[in-house]
């Protein structure tokens, strides 16, 4: 393993395996911070931080929408919610998204890697965590992310 120090408050860590024959690295990605709405996850992190989030977009798949605060050059901090604008997801949203409650505080909840070879991570650890499923950073807008 080898780790990455980039800022005095970030700490990146790179982990290289061998999977399925081949060389792979997976990192941490992002943080992710769930709120029962968007609006609210920004206000907590912007009185919290005292800075403003963008505008994130879209996760169609799952009826979500974000917010996005680059923490360095490789990593950032996601606000996410359920997108009251979306069609209804046909499985349940990641991270509890769907047993919040309106009034729960926005709160850590999760870290999220990413690997540069998707194939040898799923022939790895699905039997362990799931089938990974290819996510894209959805887009730039959206109905109801403001």
């Amino acid at each position: 393993m080898r780790v990455e120090v980039s800022s005095p408050d970030i700490i990146f860590f790179n982990i290289f395996a061998f999977a399925d024959g081949g060389l792979m690295q997976t990192s941490l990605d992002h943080l992710v911070i769930v709120a029962p709405t968007l609006e609210v996850g920004h206000r907590f992190v912007s009185q919290r931080l005292g800075v403003e989030l963008k505008p994130g977009g879209c996760h169609p798949v799952m009826g979500t929408h974000n917010r996005l605060l680059r923490l360095g050059t490789y990593f950032y901090l996601e606000v996410i919610a359920i997108n009251p604008a979306a069609s209804p997801a046909d499985r349940p949203r990641w991270f509890g998204l769907d047993e919040l409650s309106e009034n729960a505080p926005p709160r850590l909840a999760h870290w999220v890697a990413k690997t540069d070879n998707l194939k040898a991570l799923n022939s790895t650890f699905a039997e362990l965590v799931g089938q990974a499923q290819p996510m894209s950073r959805g887009e730039a807008s959206c109905a109801g992310t403001s």
